[in-house]
């Protein structure tokens, strides 16, 4: 002690000591806990040579590997393209996955000089670049997507090595290193097409100008003017066309989907007709298909997804708690043409899938279902190409001259974005391990072995033109873009046009046929002698490419009276949507008489959709034609439920339709029934009330449903209360809500007068709400909370405990509190915000359920199945599905036999705790003051479409929308628990896991 303390009391000096012998242990105890070592479980795994890797190989019969090229001739490729001469050109993105500030990225060129099929000369092309991604050759150099540029790299003095450079566009995103721009493809509309990717991109270009807001939306950019349009997309790494041209994509987890583009048709066109998807799941075994690897698991997987699963470190817990063994990192799509013997049926296509992260490439067959295919599995239980390797990272695939299948192989000890890392594990990895190495490999088929790659810039013009009839699809697309470049040049044969129009009317291949076509148009070499042969092409996949080239080129008059003849008998999907197409490029006249043509014959939702929206303010006269009086009443009322919507703006400014209207709405009309029916379902009632005032028809309906309604208040009665008038609604209201009702006609009142938006309903609906079934309940509270300005009435209702806060479902109350009366949401907030927030103190106490799984009161298996089956059906079938029951809204609940369950009580009492983003909900407010909260499942520049809780999807003009905010919640909230007791959670879980 020091003298002044020796100068202290005794006890104060004690104090001190002690203060001072204990002071070292209280600061070690605010110190955090040591951090989890786990090294021991985290061993680094060694590389292989190409010698060695190629012995990991395991193939399916028939095929075999070889090397194309390997380190130090190339390094991290992600993306390559044979050029016309046989010269393979590789991106090396060597700054994957977090150097996009060293400038690594390569571009190199790699030539075969001696034919055996081997790299072995290199060329470093450019260099310095950050995150490139895709390439494409174009004339003298290649275009380079290299966000946020696509950047033309050009060799003007021969020497092999880029000396001039020109940024086409610019403003791609680079917010995420595996959601890049990439896949750049020629397509056999001779323009270059890529995709966007989930970073989106807002562009610019240096050179023309032009800006494009695309989203995220794909693209396609024509060389010859450096035009860029918008298409139809939403993968995230990889795209390819088939033969015919056909998109697909892949998403990491979604492996296979297909997108049919109508972005550029639908610009600009009216938002009343909502559109089907265009972007779909293809593959028959699901999105997240297993897999069958042959390497083991890497060590960062496994304690990953222990870690998730003890919720010691954040993140989504996928395949019910497995490490791997299904798709996890599709990162490249490509579908080879049924000659390449590449599939298991002489006469299917063939889809290649990689997935980076399970070392594999997987095959499917391709089903054609109209205007989408379907892919099924071939191998079972193996895969077409898989490797013993944890280094073998497919992370690309694509054809060459040879008409080979081509992988791109990073060569990486790790792949994974790096915020899916977490921290105590990241720190034992590298990385950047393997930045300096890399392989490309060729698959083959024992039928159709290597060949030397020709070169088809020594052919000449009519050399070119008899290549476009090549079996190869590499060949035939390379003599199309070869064409094009020498247009550019202005150095084509003037008998080129001859020589097109000859391959385009007598190839045998119907391939070939369509890439003839196509050179026609960009050549400009269309006129109506070509369009009248070509509307006649024998084969469906050109007749319809051919219908949409003549609508394109400005000769859609010249053919209306051969294209009405084809509609009326035309039963192919693909060749009734290019009518529509055409169609709308007519006159009045003509257009209807294609539209009422091919009506008949039409089956597939997005064409019916798209005829709907061609028809435009005219088409009340489809269902005036006497082919409309042949059909049969459910495909009648279909169309007028699509045609309907879109005729109410211009009912005032067209006699012609009111009359039609009119006459359609008296009682002795045939299909009197279905145009009520029809109005009832009118997007707002503000439209029908319009309808009915200016046709002059509110008195006889009135009648009519207030006779109905005396005879029997059946259903069909029931649904058009909506359409009377407020006297005649205020009347019935009372008796149909009645307990002595039945539950149908109570539920058809509320909606039908929610509609309607009936002045009393509020009050009614919380006057009697104790009375109703907790179905009804729910109906009361979904039209309780439809409008702003019942929702004061709702709000008092809870403040009253007339409504129980605890009989708001989750969904329900996130929706409530995104409304925007702030003073409202605050009066919400205060009584609908008192659930349990602690999430952890909520499933220990649930925890009880997994224990009584087998034992809950006395009950046998099937009662507790029974009654696992009626909490789903009231608790989670508003936005899941589960075999027949409920609605695709939300994930799909498969694999739920591989969950634990302790992993389904997370995953419903804590619903937020990781979400993927697909399943974030949003809260759209439109411009009337309606607040929509759902899933965003398609957008396009002009609409949105977004799906509600119950399954209801709801198609939004985007002029109509005032505000779009993410909650970054998922669509289910938490509180569920507040609807389920301990006992019912262990019914849930139970019916859950046996279901499966």
């Amino acid at each position: 002690m020091n003298s002044d303390s020796a100068n202290l009391p005794s006890y104060v000096a004690t104090l001190l000591t002690a203060i001072l012998w204990l002071a070292p242990g209280l600061l070690r105890a605010d110190e955090p806990p040591p951090e989890p070592d786990y090294s021991s479980e985290l061993p680094r795994i060694a590389p292989l040579t190409p010698a060695e890797a190629i012995g990991q190989f395991e193939l399916a019969d028939g095929f075999s590997i070889q090397l194309v090229a390997a380190e130090p001739l190339v390094t991290d490729p992600v993306a390559f393209a044979f050029d016309g001469r046989g010269q393979l050109w590789v991106v090396e993105m060597r700054d994957y996955s977090e150097q996009e500030r060293e400038r690594l990225g390569r571009v190199a060129l790699l030539v075969d000089r001696d034919g055996d099929g081997r790299m072995d000369q290199r060329t470093t092309f450019v260099e310095n670049l950050s995150w490139p991604t895709a390439i494409w050759p174009w004339l003298d150099g290649v275009l380079v997507a290299e966000p946020p540029n696509i950047t033309w790299f050009r060799d003007t003095d021969g020497n092999g090595v880029s000396d001039h450079s020109e940024v086409w566009y610019s403003g791609f995103g680079r917010s995420n290193v595996q959601g890049l721009v990439n896949s750049l493809r020629w397509g056999v509309d001779g323009w270059i097409h890529g995709a966007t990717s989930s970073t989106g991109a807002q562009l610019e270009s240096p050179v023309g100008g032009q800006r494009v807001d695309l989203g995220r939306r794909d693209f396609a950019l024509d060389p010859l003017s450096k035009r860029l349009r918008a298409e139809s997309g939403g993968g995230q790494h990889g795209m390819s066309f088939n033969r015919w041209g056909d998109k697909f994509v892949t998403s990491n987890s979604d492996h296979l989907q297909q997108i049919i583009d109508l972005e550029s048709w639908l610009t600009g066109r009216s938002m009343t007709v909502p559109m089907p998807a265009v972007r779909r799941s293809i593959a028959e075994d699901g999105p997240q298909a297993e897999v069958y690897r042959a390497s083991p698991v890497e060590p960062w997987r496994i304690v990953r997804t222990r870690l998730r699963m003890s919720g010691e470190v954040p993140g989504i817990v996928e395949g019910g708690g497995r490490a791997a063994g299904y798709f996890t990192g599709a990162t490249g799509t490509w579908i080879m043409d049924h000659e390449r013997g590449f599939g298991i049926d002489a006469s299917m296509d063939t889809a290649l899938v990689c997935d980076v992260g399970s070392n594999l490439v997987h095959r499917k067959r391709l089903i054609d279902q109209g205007l989408f295919w379907t892919a099924q599995r071939i191998d079972q239980q193996t895969e077409l190409l898989r490797s013993r390797d944890i280094w073998f990272r497919p992370v690309q695939l694509g054809d060459g001259p040879d008409g080979a299948l081509y992988i791109a192989d990073m060569y990486r000890e790790v792949i994974e974005h790096p915020q899916s890392l977490p921290p105590v594990i990241k720190k034992h990895l590298d990385l950047t391990s393997g930045r300096d190495r890399g392989r490309i490999w060729r698959i083959t088929n024992a039928a159709t072995p290597h060949t030397p790659y020709p070169n088809l810039t020594a052919l000449n013009d009519q050399g070119l033109v008899e290549r476009l009839q090549s079996e190869i699809a590499w060949q035939r697309l390379m003599a199309s873009q070869l064409i094009v470049e020498r247009h550019k040049l202005q150095r084509l044969d003037e008998r080129i046009g001859r020589w097109l129009g000859d391959c385009a009317a007598d190839s045998p291949r119907a391939e070939s046929r369509l890439l003839a076509l196509w050179l026609l148009e960009r050549l400009g070499k269309w006129g109506s002698d070509l369009a009248g042969q070509a509307i006649q092409q024998p084969h469906p996949r050109v007749q319809a490419q051919a219908i949409e080239m003549i609508a394109l080129t400005g000769n859609a008059a010249a053919v209306s009276r051969s294209a009405q003849q084809i509609a009326e008998r035309c039963s192919d999907a693909r060749v009734q949507l290019a009518l529509v197409k055409l169609a709308t490029e007519l006159d009045s006249g003509g257009r209807q008489d294609i539209l009422a043509a091919v009506m008949p014959h039409v089956t597939q939702p997005l064409v019916q959709a798209s005829l709907a929206m061609a028809a435009g303010p005219d088409s009340w006269q489809l269902l005036q034609s006497a082919k409309a009086a042949d059909m049969p009443d459910p495909t009648y009322r279909n169309w007028l439920r699509l045609l309907l919507p879109g005729w109410v703006a211009s009912v005032p400014k067209n006699p012609h339709l009111l009359d039609f209207i009119k006459h359609s709405l008296t009682a002795d009309t045939p299909r009197h029934r279905l145009w009520l029916s029809a109005l009832a379902e009118l997007p707002s009632h503000a439209s029908a009330a319009q309808v009915l005032d200016l046709t002059g028809t509110q008195i006889a309906i009135d009648d009519h449903v207030d006779q109905a309604l005396q005879r029997s208040p059946s259903g069909n009665a029931i649904e058009l209360l909506g359409l009377t008038s407020t006297a005649v609604q205020t009347k019935w209201l009372d008796a149909l809500l009645r307990k002595s009702s039945t539950e149908a006609q109570q539920t058809m009142t509320i909606q039908s007068l929610s509609w309607a938006n009936h002045p009393q309903l509020s009050e009614k609906l919380v006057q009697q709400f104790r009375s109703f079934t907790p179905a009804l309940q729910s109906v009361a509270l979904r039209a309780l909370s439809a409008r702003p300005e019942r929702l004061a009435v709702l709000a008092a209702a809870l403040e009253s405990q007339q409504i129980a806060r605890s009989q708001i479902p989750p969904e329900l109350r996130q929706q409530l509190l995104a409304q925007r009366d702030q003073v409202l949401v605050a009066r919400l907030t205060k009584v609908l915000t008192q659930v349990v927030t602690d999430r952890a103190g909520t499933i220990q106490h649930y925890q009880s359920a997994l224990a009584s799984l087998e034992s809950a009161s006395g009950q046998t298996q099937a009662e507790r199945l029974e009654a696992g089956q009626a909490i789903f059906q009231r608790a989670c079938a508003q936005c899941h599905r589960l075999g027949e029951i409920g609605n695709d809204v939300g994930p799909p609940l498969r694999q739920l036999s591989d969950k634990s369950p302790d992993q389904l009580l997370v995953a419903i009492l804590d619903p937020s705790q990781e979400v993927d983003p697909k399943y974030a909900a949003y809260n759209i407010l439109t411009d009337d003051g309606v607040v929509i909260t759902g899933l965003i499942v398609q957008e396009t520049g002009s609409q949105i479409v977004i799906a509600e809780a119950g399954g209801k999807q709801t198609t939004l003009d985007r002029q109509s929308i005032e505000q779009i905010q993410s909650s970054g919640q998922s669509l289910m909230p938490n509180g569920l628990e507040e609807q389920i007791t301990i006992e019912q959670m262990g019914q849930l879980i139970e019916f859950l896991k046996h279901r499966n």
